[in-house]
């Protein structure tokens, strides 16, 4: 994946403008476990977003295996999400009319695949992720950090190239933090899935093979 020139402006009402990330540059190579640090307001959401198509920047390009995602459209992008990117946000967004077993299996039904496969690809993961014994239940019967299990589960079913968690451990006690990140550290390792953070939680900092710091829009340290 590679971020050239990236510049995000947000504009708050003429004259006045915010500039959110200012010219970034960055190389991020398959199956890193890499995190986006800063304080409040540096940029990293930001950032992460745009690397997921959620956002366009100002100016700028993002590649993903060539594919030029800020030369898409809007369909196009949505597609490309759909086929290739996994979200992990801190609100879980687990659709409540859905079961755990039913949650995890969206995304791969909405690509079409055969309810065999769902059905091993779920099992599979719930045995990683320690959910077998919850998977009949609705997202209201379930803690927060099993909710958090299911959103992580749902996110690599369908075996994305990427997955972008913003802030997954801010609603989690240190216990469900530790197992969250080890559980997404043993899927990295696994299955090859790139994995960026944006988060300024210790132990996700501490757990990360990269990290890159922003401050005031743009990379401070890279290491």
């Amino acid at each position: 994946m590679k971020l050239i020139h990236i510049s995000k402006t947000f504009f708050q009402g003429s004259p006045k403008e915010v500039k959110a990330l200012a010219d970034i540059n960055l190389t991020i190579d398959k199956g890193e476990f890499t995190t986006l640090s800063g304080e409040s307001g540096s940029g990293k959401t930001t950032l992460l977003n745009i690397i997921g198509g959620l956002e366009r920047p100002t100016q700028g390009s993002v590649y993903i295996d060539d594919i030029e995602l800020t030369a898409l459209n809007d369909e196009q992008m949505a597609a490309f999400r759909l086929n290739h990117i996994g979200f992990v946000f801190q609100a879980y967004n687990l659709i409540s009319v859905f079961n755990v077993k039913e949650n995890i299996g969206f995304i791969m039904k909405l690509l079409g695949d055969e309810d065999t496969k769902i059905d091993k690809r779920i099992e599979e993961l719930a045995a990683i992720l320690q959910i077998e014994d919850i998977l009949d239940k609705f997202p209201d019967q379930i803690s927060g950090g099993q909710q958090q299990r299911v959103a992580v589960a749902r996110a690599v079913a369908s075996r994305p190239k990427l997955i972008l968690a913003d802030e997954p451990t801010a609603n989690l006690d240190s216990k469900n933090s530790e197992r969250l990140i080890k559980m997404l550290r043993t899927l990295n390792e696994k299955e090859h899935i790139t994995v960026i953070f944006a988060s300024h939680d210790k132990y996700v900092l501490d757990q990360s093979k990269r990290i890159i710091v922003l401050e005031d829009g743009e990379v401070i340290e890279d290491n």
